[in-house]
């Protein structure tokens, strides 16, 4: 990037973050009683007015807000984009290609119990322009092949190929998932080399790495706490790369349960981080890491493309905040509650 597309960049990235909610905008959102207070909030004092303007708020439903909401990241990342060269996008591309691996995911989920049809209910069709895959198309797949002719032109074919289910034989979801982020993750790592600017290079990878780790983190913890799978298992449900060492990963895995676990973790690099943290709660604390370590690299990097992926991680992170209050305040729970719920 030019000089002036770097400066642009880190300028643009900040103003946009500078326009996420606030701990009072929070504080609102909590005391909402319904989905309509919700989306009327949002559309009257944030920066997600844009997406929800000729939104009916009275009749809204959370299946209609949750695209609406993500295209909100979408619409960033290409006014960014304007700025950022190639290889750039190549990074950020590995951060947008989580909403197609999230869609596919679903999907899966409702052909495994034979009723895919009922996808199209959910499905964010004003996010179709902002990735390769129609999810109109995907709506209506009533088979894993059918799947496979709708995604063959994407970098998810040969992902999803190996896993064609036999006759009768019901998707193993949780493998495939795996396999998707991975070929994502893999990617990621892959770009960083083509980028020209070495220090960008270096930063980029201790940023990836540590995410990697942050989410290694939380999968050991929930398949501790929930699962108790054995080690070998453990490991090959993990991201095949971060800073942490074989060493210390095996151990993590044999940890006997996930409070040893975060005793081993709190002897890595990884104490620092997690000291700082409020709370430890097993599904948040990869998302409360990432939004810690996002927040101090957006502040204070040079690096216009860290600055970048940097934001549109604490975006994505937020609308994933409103979701969880929009589905909270659907089923009841209480504002303390729901206080709880918003990583921030």
């Amino acid at each position: 990037m030019s000089s002036k597309s770097c400066n642009a960049v880190l300028a643009k990235s900040r103003a946009m973050y500078g326009k996420c909610l606030k701990e009072q905008d929070y504080r609102q959102l909590v005391d909402c009683r319904s989905v309509s207070e919700v989306a009327s909030y949002l559309k009257a004092h944030t920066c997600y007015s844009r997406a929800l303007t000729g939104l009916n708020e009275t009749e809204t439903h959370r299946g209609q807000l949750e695209p609406l909401l993500r295209q909100e990241v979408y619409l960033d990342i290409f006014a960014l984009s304007r700025y950022t060269s190639d290889n750039a996008l190549a990074v950020t591309d590995f951060v947008t290609s989580k909403l197609d691996i999230e869609q596919i995911v679903r999907f899966l989920m409702m052909l495994n119990i034979g009723k895919p049809e009922e996808y199209a209910l959910s499905m964010p069709l004003s996010l179709d322009k902002f990735t390769p895959i129609s999810f109109r198309s995907l709506a209506a797949v009533r088979s894993y092949d059918d799947l496979l002719s709708v995604v063959q032109r994407t970098k998810y074919y040969q992902v999803l190929l190996p896993f064609r289910p036999k006759e009768g034989e019901a998707l193993k979801i949780a493998e495939i998932e795996i396999a998707l982020n991975n070929k994502n993750y893999s990617m990621a790592m892959e770009a960083i080399p083509k980028m020209k600017n070495k220090a960008e290079q270096k930063e980029l990878k201790d940023l990836f790495n540590s995410v990697f780790d942050f989410e290694n983190l939380e999968r050991i913890l929930r398949l501790k706490k929930y699962h108790a799978l054995d080690s070998e298992s453990v490991k090959s449900m993990l991201i095949p790369y971060g800073k942490l060492s074989r060493k210390v990963i095996e151990e993590l895995c044999n940890a006997d349960d996930f409070r040893d676990v975060y005793e081993l973790a709190r002897s890595t690099y990884l104490g620092g981080p997690l000291s700082k943290l409020q709370y430890y709660d097993n599904t948040q604390i990869s998302y409360a890491l990432i939004n810690s370590y996002c927040r101090h690299h957006l502040r204070l990097s040079p690096n216009p493309t860290i600055v970048m992926i940097s934001y549109i991680y604490l975006k994505q992170i937020e609308v994933r905040n409103i979701i969880n209050l929009i589905e909270a305040t659907r089923y009841g729970l209480s504002p303390d509650e729901k206080q709880k719920l918003p990583v921030r």
